[in-house]
């Protein structure tokens, strides 16, 4: 399930449109008003739900009231930026909890669609430059330390854990493993639960903070 947050406008419409024709999904939209006003909605949202939010009409004050609305409407949904500008920096990036997608303004339908199906069996989609940065970022955090935790993971979840820490995707993983993808996605699951994580990029954070790096060799 998709929520499109944006403004009311003819623009959005034709974008909604665009998208739900494109994609074949449906897509409900969020008034970018309803959260800044903070207005109670009658919208409940499975926790695999993706929120879509429209870059090009957020404002300044937009974050912080958000993070208050998502908490109590949907905390556990995913994030999907969209409308990007092409100087978008990771640090901004950090902002969004449950982020798994990011899209630019140049972006084509093509892409988007490949995009959303990706970010639909649980990869990441995100720039070259942006994956790049945060292999980076989270590599300068890495520790020399394992965490127990990571002991008390089945051999096949640590396994995933690894190569998801690499930048693998469900595909990649499963080709390395000789599995299927649905294997792989069974195991992130359960891999998410253990480690307390929602998504791949906490994975991410959780692996690099929390297994050494001759583990991960």
């Amino acid at each position: 399930m998709f929520t499109l947050i944006t403004n009311n406008t003819m623009q959005s419409q034709l974008l909604q449109r665009s998208l739900e024709e494109s994609l074949h999904i449906y897509m409900e939209t969020l008034q970018l008003k309803s959260i800044l006003e903070n207005e109670d909605i009658h919208l409940s949202l499975p926790s695999d739900s993706f929120v879509v939010i429209d870059m090009s009409v957020i404002c300044d004050e937009f974050l912080s009231k958000y993070l208050k609305y998502k908490k109590r409407h949907f905390p556990q949904c995913q994030e999907v930026l969209l409308n990007c500008e092409k100087e978008l920096e990771y640090k901004s990036l950090m902002n969004w909890p449950n982020l798994v997608g990011v899209f630019y303004l140049d972006d084509s339908i093509d892409t988007l669609s490949k995009g959303i199906n990706a970010i639909q069996n649980g990869d990441m989609w995100l720039s070259r430059k942006l994956a790049q940065e945060y292999i980076v970022y989270y590599r300068q955090r890495q520790t020399n330390t394992t965490n127990d935790l990571y002991s008390k993971l089945t051999r096949r979840e640590q396994q995933i854990i690894r190569h998801l820490a690499k930048g693998a995707t469900n595909t990649e993983i499963a080709d390395k493993l000789f599995v299927s993808e649905n294997t792989v996605k069974t195991h992130l699951h359960n891999l998410f639960k253990k480690i307390h994580a929602k998504n791949r990029l906490q994975a991410l954070i959780w692996a690099k903070e929390n297994i050494s790096q001759e583990e991960l060799v």
